[in-house]
């Protein structure tokens, strides 16, 4: 029998060729853990009093990719700064038919289609078809100046969540990337390989 070794160089990051460097990142990006954003979003809703809306993003720079949120926000979780946003430019009677929609209603927000960006989500509010006609015309009327005021804070929300996702999973730096594999004590081979 006959004991073969073989012998390797081996390498802290800040030793590795700019090629060696771009695979360690490559492999960092790949094994993030995806539900560790997930969860940051979900819990900055839950800090803005929201319970039932959930993100789904596709975040690969690629056609179609973004973020959107989908779900339903109850009226009883519209208070503090969410209602100056979503109740701007309203009237004093336009009041009495959100104190109606509370009632029986929600603002939905359905995902539409195959992609995941902002403007894949359909925001809807339900109003009761058992109105009569003028009543159901106010109703509507009131409902579509909510979404209005509801949609821009939404795109903005969702450019801010992507712009958020992109620095997750891309957005590291070299000096970043640097003192995460000297903390975890990495080394690697000459092309990049963890050892």
């Amino acid at each position: 029998m006959r004991t073969v070794s073989k012998e390797f160089r081996i390498y802290k990051y800040a030793e590795l060729s700019q090629n060696a460097k771009e695979r360690v990142r490559n492999n960092y990006i790949e094994n993030l853990d995806a539900d560790i954003f997930t969860e940051q979003i979900m819990e900055d809703l839950r800090e803005k009093g929201l319970e039932n809306l959930r993100p789904l993003y596709s975040l690969s720079c690629c056609q179609g990719d973004g973020l959107c949120l989908y779900g339903s926000i109850e009226f009883k979780e519209i208070t503090g700064e969410l209602k100056d946003i979503f109740y701007k430019d309203l009237r004093l009677s336009d009041y009495r038919i959100i104190k109606n929609l509370k009632d029986y209603s929600q603002i939905s927000f359905n995902h539409i289609g195959r992609y995941y960006h902002k403007h894949s989500v359909d925001i809807d509010i339900y109003i009761d078809g058992n109105l009569i006609p003028k009543s159901y015309e106010n109703h509507r009327k009131v409902a579509d100046k909510l979404i209005k005021n509801i949609k821009e804070w939404y795109l903005d929300l969702c450019d801010k969540y992507e712009k958020q996702g992109y620095d997750f999973f891309y957005g590291i730096t070299s000096d970043e990337l640097q003192e995460y594999c000297n903390a975890m004590g990495y080394e690697f081979l000459e092309n990049g390989t963890l050892f």
